[in-house]
């Protein structure tokens, strides 16, 4: 059996109010575009005006520190006979 490799997710989600997105969504409709795209370019655009530095690397969704310390302790509750 194949088994694809589990890609790393990099998307991440907002929230916003119905009616915010309804609004979002009959614009970019109109101007054929996707919700997705015209915020990353506002928040871009919104950005570089505000001087704010854009990140270049990804943080890992868990701290590695985390995830590791939880995989320790599961080892330690483990027991063989």
């Amino acid at each position: 059996m194949f088994h694809k490799r589990k890609k790393r997710q990099t998307r991440r989600s907002i929230s916003v109010r119905g009616l915010t997105y309804q609004t979002l969504k009959d614009y970019c409709d109109k101007q054929g575009r996707s919700v997705s795209g015209l915020l990353e370019e506002l928040i871009a655009d919104k950005m570089r005006e505000e001087n704010q530095p854009w990140a270049e690397v990804l943080k890992a969704h868990y701290p590695r520190e985390r995830a590791t310390s939880e995989i320790e302790e599961a080892r330690a509750a483990v027991f063989t006979f």
